[in-house]
């Protein structure tokens, strides 16, 4: 009753805020209240994970588990791992579990490439998917049933970014490919993993693995490459604005301001002329991270053969 009292206050600051974006700075400080007053009451009948870490063993053991599914250095692996060292300064920032955090984000997207159902069907339920992976991977692994738990809620609660972006007029991705609604990040640990997921969908990396997943995967129809990048109606030029636009986290949203802008000056400066192909599209990202590399909030991620 007083989620649904606190979210029915909050939908004319929601709607005006929608609608005149930021020439109403008046209401920052009572959305952020109206806000922060939902996400926590949405929190209240979920308690905290317990206050476990993972081991080096442990961690080797998740990762395994997540390359049981997912091809080894194909976009999915890459894409988890990156998630996996973004984890600590925004949980910690956030004041979620790390171990949490780390977990659910090694194993987050593990059912997109083999999972039950078609390609479309699959990529639209990965979220449910991958929960029920990644509480069977915890709790063999002998994790407790919170820990694993509190992973396996995040995971499923990760998909993103929904809802109807007024920029575009047009709804978010997962809104408008899947058609369905899905549960919002409820415990900090979720919001944590959603926030670190969308920086990472905003990134120039994550740009490339939009672009190539469009290209080669067959849940999507053919496309020109310009289009996957920048000009079509679900480019991953939009999916970057899709996620700035649905941060949940202080430290994230700072993060998104700048990550934004990185991403737009490389996407402005593809020469689609001579960028024919995914690996072209990938050269040139290449580089231009190698001239300017990613803002310094994004921990620094190892290369894949690093120990």
């Amino acid at each position: 009753m007083r989620r649904a009292l606190l979210f029915v206050m909050a939908l004319p600051v929601l709607a005006i805020g929608a609608l005149f974006g930021r020439k109403v700075r008046f209401l920052t400080l009572p959305l952020a209240i109206v806000a922060g007053g939902y996400f926590a009451l949405e929190s209240l009948d979920r308690p905290p994970p317990p206050d476990e870490s993972l081991t080096p063993a442990e961690l080797e053991r998740v990762n395994a588990a997540l390359l049981k599914r997912v091809k080894r250095a194909g976009p999915n692996h890459l894409h988890s791992r990156r998630l996996f060292h973004y984890a600590a300064p925004f949980a910690k920032a956030a004041g979620a579990q790390l171990g949490v955090v780390q977990a659910a984000a090694l194993l987050h997207d593990s059912t997109k490439e083999d999972g039950a159902g078609e390609p479309k069907e699959r990529f639209c339920t990965h979220g449910a998917q991958g929960a029920a992976y990644t509480q069977q991977v915890l709790e063999e692994l002998g994790k407790s049933k919170g820990f694993a738990l509190a992973a396996s809620q995040a995971v499923g609660e990760h998909m993103g970014p929904c809802g109807f972006n007024w920029s575009f007029f047009s709804r978010r991705f997962m809104s408008k490919f899947c058609d369905r609604k899905y549960d919002k990040p409820r415990s900090v640990e979720a919001r944590v993993l959603y926030d670190i997921d969308m920086l990472d969908l905003m990134t120039v990396d994550g740009v490339v693995k939009v672009v190539e997943l469009r290209q080669k995967n067959p849940e999507f129809e053919k496309e020109p490459l310009e289009d996957s990048a920048i000009r079509g109606p679900d480019s991953a030029w939009k999916s970057v604005i899709d996620a700035r636009q649905t941060l949940l986290t202080q430290a994230a949203a700072q993060c998104g301001d700048t990550l934004t802008l990185h991403t737009q000056q490389f996407v402005d400066g593809v020469d689609f002329e001579k960028v024919k192909d995914v690996e072209g599209f990938k050269a040139a990202a290449a580089e231009y991270l190698a001239a300017h590399p990613l803002p310094q909030c994004l921990p620094a991620v190892p290369p894949l053969d690093a120990p």
